[in-house]
Parts: structure tokens; sequence; C-alpha cells
């Protein structure tokens, strides 16, 4: 009770009966959820690149460290064996490049995966002799083409459209889902 006779106590305002504190603090509301799901969306979709991102970093670095251990291992052959300075061409590096990939509608990281599959696949040719690989060719066609390549939960055949050997050895290859029959 106030000394003056008069009962004054502390209230908070009636403002949430009036109508315009009504809207102003439901577009307050509405606009956080909005803003909270953009920023939830734009979170999810940065960590998906990353994911995808580092994923084909250490599949490259996988690869690339093969590669140099073959690579030092041909190099310790060559002081020993190969004296006269005259080396043949070999095969260095595969390379697979495919020819639907915009109608397979396969995500980024499902086409790297295929990709690396059929390298995986292709792998015991490196430093093999391009002579010798062109004589099996028929051999290497039916590697890739009879193996079912896993990948996202379905599986995959590869039909190789053509060759080119080098020391670089190019697949250009149509991606093909496999009918479950």
């Amino acid at each position: 009770m106030d000394y003056t006779g008069t009962d004054v106590s502390m209230r908070i305002p009636p403002y949430y009966r009036r109508p315009g504190w009504q809207r102003f603090l439901a577009g307050v509301i509405i606009g956080a959820l909005i803003g909270w799901c953009v920023f939830l969306y734009q979170f999810g979709k940065t960590q998906e690149d990353m994911v995808v991102e580092l994923r084909k970093n250490e599949l490259t670095i996988n690869q690339l460290e093969g590669n140099l251990e073959l690579l030092r291992e041909r190099e310790e052959e060559n002081n020993e064996t190969n004296e006269e300075g005259e080396s043949p061409f070999i095969i260095e590096e595969i390379s697979i490049i495919f020819e639907n990939e915009n109608e397979s509608r396969l995500s980024e990281l499902a086409l790297y995966d295929l990709e690396q599959q059929a390298i995986e696949e292709l792998e015991h040719l490196l430093e093999q002799e391009v002579d010798s690989v062109a004589e099996n060719r028929e051999l290497l066609l039916s590697t890739i083409e009879n193996k079912r390549f896993p990948s996202n939960d379905y599986e995959y055949n590869l039909l190789v459209k053509q060759v080119t050997l080098y020391r670089t050895l190019e697949l250009h290859v149509e991606i093909v889902p496999v009918s479950e029959d």
C-alpha cells in the first residue's frame, strides 16, 4: 500500500491487447523462424559440399600415394635393368571419361566414386608397356564391361565406347544402371 493513499503497482503495460504490437511480435517471431530455416539450409548445403570435396581429396590422395609407390618401384627397376637409357612407352596414368554424365543424373560424388572404382580395376595396367596392353585390349574391355560397380545403393555397368592408348590410358565409357530382374 502506498503512503499517499493510492494503489499504484508496477505492472507490464498490456501491449498484448493492442493489434499493432501483436502484428509486430508475430512478424518478429515468423522472421526469426524463416531466418533460422534459411541458415539451416545454407549450413547444410555448405557441409554437403565440404563432405564431397573431402571424400574426393581422400580418394585422390590414396591414388597418388599408390602411383608414387609404383613410380619409385619402376625407377628402381629401370636403374637396375635398363642400362641403355632407352625406355619403352609405358602407361603412366588411367583416365575415365563418362559420355553420358549429364543424362545419368548421378551426383558428383557418385560419378567420382564410379571413376575411382574403374581406375582401381585397371590399376594393374599401370607401368605396363603400351604394346602389351594393346595386344590384350579385348581383355581390358571385358574387364570393365563385365563388372558391376556399386554406388549409392545401386549398381552400374560401364560400356566402353572408345579406348585411347598412349602414356595415358583413356577410356570413354557410358554409365548403364543394372536392372534388377
